[in-house]
């Protein structure tokens, strides 16, 4: 069983609400004795019922499984919700299932998730030009990049051997889970401006191999 305590010194208000700007900002460190753990952040705007709308979560976990779930909560995973109101709105969640990893292994994993967290973070103040000073009450980036950035291509290996083993699935509202195989669907579902601190390594990574 991994031990997540170690994590928490890289974010601030771990279970509370930050709000900055229209922005409200959840970071979740959470497991049980069960084995069942996540590590994620949430990110929402608040609704004004403008054009555009956002929000996201992405963070890695194993739960309880789960009988209506299209992919095997019960074993680790990466997951990335993602949902966004504009002229062409779009809502899918995408799962990488990790096969079988060692504790040691899956370690490594949530720290590169805690890198890619804050690097999505980063890029989303950058660009809604947010003060990037207030990122520090989420997460302390410095320190993250000082301590765990080794760990972010371990994760980015990670995810594509899901993709290759046809372990990644994305999960729309009403329609049949698809597995993608391909860097074309790859780009349908995750290429997205918010998401590219984790599509554009995932497809480098693709196109090297």
């Amino acid at each position: 069983m991994i031990d997540l305590n170690p994590l928490r010194i890289y974010f601030n208000g771990i279970g509370k609400t930050i709000e900055i700007d229209k922005y409200y900002f959840n970071v979740i460190i959470q497991q049980d004795e069960e084995e069942s753990f996540s590590v994620n952040v949430k990110v929402r705007q608040q609704d004004t019922k403008e054009e555009h709308l956002i929000q996201f979560r992405v963070g890695i976990g194993k739960h309880k499984e789960d009988e209506t779930a299209v992919h095997d909560a019960d074993k680790p995973h990466f997951e990335l919700d993602y949902f966004k109101r504009d002229e062409r709105s779009f809502s899918a969640t995408l799962y990488f299932t990790f096969n079988s990893p060692t504790d040691e292994e899956l370690m490594e994993y949530a720290e590169g998730t805690v890198v890619v967290i804050t690097k999505m973070l980063e890029h989303f103040f950058e660009k809604r030009s947010l003060d990037l000073k207030k990122l520090s009450e989420i997460v302390s980036e410095k320190l993250v990049f000082e301590e765990l950035s080794s760990s972010e291509p371990v994760l980015i290996g990670a995810l594509y051997e899901c993709y290759k083993n046809s372990e990644l699935v994305v999960r729309q509202k009403g329609q049949e889970p698809l597995i993608i195989k391909t860097p074309h669907n790859l780009k349908k579902f995750l290429g997205f401006e918010d998401l590219l601190p984790i599509y554009l390594p995932l497809l480098e990574k693709i196109k090297k191999k």
